[in-house]
């Protein structure tokens, strides 16, 4: 049996959230309010595993971080999910990702941010891909340092190690949409992304057009977050448009990652595509219940219980 269900790889962070903000004062004279506060291990990759190990599974993280007092929160928060953080390269010459993200009562969301640590391959120990079912690519389009070579290198070991591939592109911050895909779209096995992302990288006007391509590219399964309204999923022929779980919002941050961690979860566990897409709305519902991704995560045999009273018994 392999070590870990699922390795994930990407941006590793703390976020400081301030949620229920009206504005940001111009001045220290001037005092902001926030009816919520956290800080939190984060990033999209961090975000992952911590949901997925939250789920009941065995996750890893895979990453680089600072050695300085950030980074040692980092590894609290993991070692607190039970993540294993032993293929996180805590490294003397990098700093730890700080997020201060800020959700205001419209609705919207603001960050401030440093620079994310670069993940060339001299900084990543692979043989992580030996032991792990599943590799997730978190927050891929911002981390230009593991395109080209690097990414189709990884991507081909893992292959070899019969790895189940997922990937997260996130917003550019580049503006590069398609050259971050040469030669990986083919290996890809799940692919998760919202209707803008898919429509850029695409370059289609239509999403059923962007899902399409996707697939005529070589991706096996495509999942489109739609935010409230659910998720559309495709795989095989099968297109199905699944609604969203209702739900009191406190923070969005981080609910497109808990639907991450469960639809990996869902195709681990071979459960039929309509069922997963229902499993994973149900894990971004509950996520955004409270400040911090995972915190309101329950066990995957509660969601599944939550899912049926929500949707119905399972498909077959």
């Amino acid at each position: 049996m392999k070590a870990f269900d699922l390795a994930v790889l990407g941006e590793v962070a703390i976020d400081v959230i301030l949620a229920g903000v009206d504005e940001v004062p111009k001045s220290w004279s001037t005092l902001g309010r926030t009816k919520a506060a956290g800080i939190f291990t984060a990033g999209s990759a961090g975000y992952v595993a911590q949901c997925y190990s939250k789920l009941g599974g065995r996750a890893a993280i895979v990453g680089r971080i600072g050695e300085d007092e950030v980074g040692r929160m980092v590894l609290d928060g993991f070692r607190q999910s039970n993540v294993s953080t032993r293929y996180l390269m805590v490294d003397k010459h990098a700093r730890t990702e700080v997020s201060t993200v800020i959700v205001y009562n419209n609705g919207n969301k603001a960050s401030i941010v440093n620079a994310i640590p670069s993940l060339e391959s001299r900084f990543i120990d692979l043989s992580f891909l030996e032991r792990t079912r599943a590799l997730h690519l978190g927050v891929y389009l911002l981390i230009p340092s593991l395109w080209g070579n690097n990414i189709r290198r990884l991507l081909r070991m893992a292959t070899r190690e019969n790895v189940i591939i997922s990937l997260d592109p996130q917003m550019s911050a580049t503006g590069q949409w398609n050259r971050a895909f040469r030669g990986i779209f083919e290996q890809l096995h799940v692919l998760l992304l919202d209707e803008v992302e898919a429509i850029r990288i695409s370059k289609k006007k239509k999403l059923v057009d962007a899902i399409e391509y996707l697939h005529r590219n070589g991706v096996q399964s495509v999942a489109i977050k739609t935010g409230r309204m659910g998720c559309v999923v495709s795989e095989g022929g099968r297109l199905y448009t699944v609604k969203g779980l209702r739900s009191r919002i406190v923070s969005t941050i981080g609910a497109g990652d808990a639907f991450d961690a469960a639809f990996i979860y869902g195709t681990l566990s071979k459960w039929p595509l309509k069922k997963v897409a229902e499993f994973s709305n149900a894990a971004a519902g509950m996520s955004i219940t409270q400040l911090g991704c995972a915190t309101a995560i329950p066990h995957a045999k509660r969601l599944e219980r939550l899912v049926e009273e929500y949707y119905g018994k399972p498909h077959a």
